[in-house]
Formats: structure tokens, C-alpha cells, sequence
């Protein structure tokens, strides 16, 4: 049996078979426009302003005044007015204070989870977020 010929052809990227005389175009390219367009527009979405929380769980020189929710946790603000703007008793500062505890407590859980793993390898012998995390819970109860 004969062996099968196969032809290879060749392919090229970019102009293709033009010449130099062809590819020296001047001309407005819209294909470009389109090309450039997508990388210029998120360009544009990196530079617009992200809205920053409302509290953070640590202070720092944004985040500088200090308030306690009903179960203890800290949290800082950055405006003075966060009491003229959430009223103690309002749904809206009962909504902040449930998120910093979701918040507190899902950080706990980190640390725990953590420790545990580590007491398991046999580096530790205590857990105090895992301690800190059930008398959070009971507080909750």
C-alpha cells in the first residue's frame, strides 16, 4: 500500500498574503476601535469610586469613632453623625449592629476553625476564639 500524501499548507497571522504596499493604510481602522474599546471601558470602572462600609471592626484614621452593640462586640465609624444618622433604637441601626455580630462572628469561626486545626497537629492546647465564640453564642440565647 502506498504511503498517504499529505499537503501542509501554510498559514500566516495578521495581514495574510498582502503586500507592503497594502498594509501601509492610513486610514481610520474601526476593527482597532473595537478592540481597544472593551480595555478602555474597564480602565474606566477601575477608576470610579467604590462605596465604603459603613463600619469597620477595627479602628483605624478613617474609622475612628467607637460604638458597642447590644452583645458587646466594638465597632468604629467615620462619620460622628452615625447617631443623628441610625438612631439607637431604629431598624436601621438594629441592621448595622446584626451584620458587625454576623461579622464578629464569622471571624471567630475563622480563628476557631484554625486553632482546632491546630491543636489537632498538636501545636496548641488552647482555643480561645473557639472559647470566645460559645460564650458569644450563649450571650446570644
Amino acid at each position: 500500500m502506498a504511503p498517504a500524501a499529505t499537503q501542509f499548507r501554510s498559514f500566516n497571522f495578521g495581514a495574510g498574503n498582502r503586500t507592503a504596499s497594502q498594509t501601509s493604510d492610513t486610514g481610520f481602522n474601526p476593527r482597532v476601535l473595537l478592540q481597544i474599546l472593551p480595555v478602555v471601558f474597564i480602565l474606566l470602572l477601575n477608576f470610579l469610586p467604590s462605596p465604603q462600609p459603613i463600619y469597620s471592626l477595627s479602628a483605624s484614621y478613617q474609622y475612628e469613632h467607637k460604638f458597642t452593640t447590644h452583645k458587646g462586640v466594638n465597632y468604629f465609624v467615620r462619620s460622628a453623625k452615625f447617631e443623628h444618622e441610625y438612631p439607637i433604637h431604629s431598624p436601621e441601626r438594629q441592621r448595622v449592629e446584626e451584620q458587625v455580630n454576623r461579622d464578629y462572628l464569622s471571624i471567630l469561626g475563622q480563628n476557631c476553625r484554625y486553632e482546632l486545626q491546630r491543636q489537632q497537629w498538636g501545636f496548641v492546647r488552647e482555643t480561645p476564639h473557639c472559647d470566645m465564640m460559645r460564650r458569644f453564642d450563649r450571650a446570644d440565647a
